[in-house]
């Protein structure tokens, strides 16, 4: 297996904005729903009509991610019943890799971001 320095972090990094990207994702859908209609994009946006596909992108993120962890020769026992709840998963990643946390706080800190824009 690889060692924690030589694991490819490209998608745990795409995952830790996650939240972000999620939000710009509902923007865009909530828009082509809506063809258009700033308004009521707006709106569907702030009645957290579209908030499953910030979920679905976690979570997939965090399965794929998982997945080639794995198909690296990583033990990813220890935490991937943990890819559907994102930053226990992050945490444990780093922990089993033997990385600092910086895609956790990341992950934090822009989670903590999206109620605030």
């Amino acid at each position: 297996p690889l060692t924690g320095d030589s694991v490819n972090n490209t998608v745990v990094w795409v995952l830790a904005f996650a939240p972000i990207i999620g939000l710009f994702l509902e923007g865009i859908v909530a828009m082509i729903v809506y063809d258009g209609n700033e308004y009521r994009a707006e709106q569907a946006l702030l009645d957290a009509k579209y908030w499953y596909i910030t979920v679905l992108l976690n979570i997939g993120l965090s399965c794929f991610d998982e997945f080639r962890l794995k198909k690296a020769g990583q033990d990813t026992s220890s935490f991937r019943g943990w890819v559907w709840l994102v930053p226990v998963y992050l945490f444990q990643r780093a922990k089993r890799l033997k990385q600092n946390q910086a895609y956790f706080i990341t992950w934090m800190a822009c989670f903590a971001l999206t109620f605030f824009i």
